[in-house]
């Protein structure tokens, strides 16, 4: 039996609709959805996405907010020197 969706994938649901720039666009962005990305909190690579914009990692449970459909890590959490030594004063 022949592949029929061989060139659009996950976008075969499409036909021959929508042209294909639009098919490509959202192949692409389907299939970056369905990667997994590294948890910054436990470097495993279990981070999913949970619904537009949430992911969680399986392992620790730990949500992020980030992009709709890829995982972008949050910037790390840095204090410069006058915010430390305002505290300690």
């Amino acid at each position: 039996m022949s592949k029929r969706t061989k060139k659009v994938g996950l976008t075969g649901w499409m036909g021959a609709r929508y042209g294909i720039r639009i098919r490509r666009r959202v192949l692409d962005i389907d299939r970056a959805r369905e990667r997994d990305a590294a948890c910054p909190r436990c470097s495993t690579v279990t981070v999913r996405r949970v619904a537009s914009g949430v992911f969680e990692c399986r392992r620790c449970g730990t949500r992020y907010a980030s992009n709709a459909y890829v995982f972008q890590a949050p910037p790390p959490i840095t204090r410069t020197e006058r915010e430390a030594g305002a505290g300690n004063a």
